[in-house]
């Protein structure tokens, strides 16, 4: 039996059933990742919209309703205060912190790949700083570096004087690269291993071969395999400097004089110490672009190096 244009029913009733079974699995698809996006929606995206919103008002989350002001939060940020050198701080401490990290957890990659007995513990291990509570493992810090603590102890040991630790900008840097280190290198490490073994060991072998050295391998086979693994690394770390704030607070807490203190401190400080929300959201703002742009950077980067 035939239709019009000489095509047989059977063949259409075979197109129409297989077209309703991608129906079907375009929308199990959909079932699938619908609560994915509702969690962005609900946890990411309504919360910027309404950050947006407050950087455009001076509101103070109590009695008053939020008071359209336009730009003058932006412009305050810009024109008065501490605030571009709160944000210029932020930056350089991440930049140690992030560059530390990339090298170290790297150095830690190369040696686990190499030493396979260590894999097994590391492994088993690695993830204890990121499950420790971040208040616990502060307060420890907090407690080592006290006058009369652990840190001090140990140099009146080795007939060395006591540091006061919290009177100097450079020692507490130092820790913060050190908190954020302990925190941050694991993970990282184990992303360098996964990259280096998958790369293929016949590379390896053949540039052996032909002569090539330790850091000759590493130039021009484990770095262009790695390049995307980098590039995760580098993007992750970029967004986890740019708010860095729990280390500053339960460490520093801005010490000493507010030569550590960070944006994201004084966001806080602004938004739920003095109920100035407004300030809060455009700062919020200000650093959220910052963080995008400089990710958009380092990705232009990478791209035109590779084309």
């Amino acid at each position: 039996m035939f239709l019009k244009d000489n095509v047989p029913v059977y063949g259409k009733k075979r197109e129409k059933k297989t077209r309703n079974r991608a129906q079907i699995r375009s929308r199990r698809a959909y079932s699938i990742i619908l609560p994915f996006f509702a969690y962005i929606a609900l946890w990411g995206l309504i919360p910027l919209i309404y950050g947006l919103y407050l950087g455009l008002t001076e509101y103070n989350g109590l009695a008053e309703s939020p008071r359209f002001v336009g730009l003058k939060n932006y412009i305050n940020f810009f024109t008065t205060g501490d605030y571009l050198l709160l944000l210029w701080r932020q930056v350089w401490i991440g930049v140690i912190c992030l560059g530390a990290n990339t090298l170290i957890s790297f150095a830690i990659g190369l040696a686990l790949n190499v030493t396979s007995r260590a894999r097994g513990v590391f492994r088993a291990s690695v993830y204890v700083p990121c499950i420790a509570s971040t208040s616990i493992t502060s307060a420890i810090f907090v407690a080592l570096l006290e006058p009369n603590g652990t840190m001090n102890t140990l140099l009146k040991d080795f007939g060395a004087k006591p540091v006061t630790w919290s009177y100097s900008q450079f020692w507490m840097v130092f820790w913060v690269a050190v908190y954020f280190l302990w925190r941050n290198l694991g993970p990282a490490a184990i992303i360098w291993l996964g990259g280096l073994q998958s790369i293929d060991a016949s590379l390896y072998e053949a540039a052996k071969v032909d002569g090539a050295n330790a850091v000759q391998r590493i130039r021009y086979i484990t770095l262009p395999g790695l390049r995307f693994v980098t590039s995760y690394i580098m993007l992750t770390g970029i967004i986890s400097v740019m708010q860095m704030f729990d280390v500053i607070m339960f460490i520093t807490k801005g010490n000493p004089y507010g030569k550590t203190d960070v944006l994201m401190y004084k966001i806080y400080r602004d938004g739920v110490v003095n109920f100035n929300l407004g300030m809060a959201g455009a700062e919020s703002t200000i650093l959220g672009l910052i963080t995008v742009v400089f990710a958009l950077i380092y990705f232009k980067v990478v791209l035109s190096k590779e084309e």
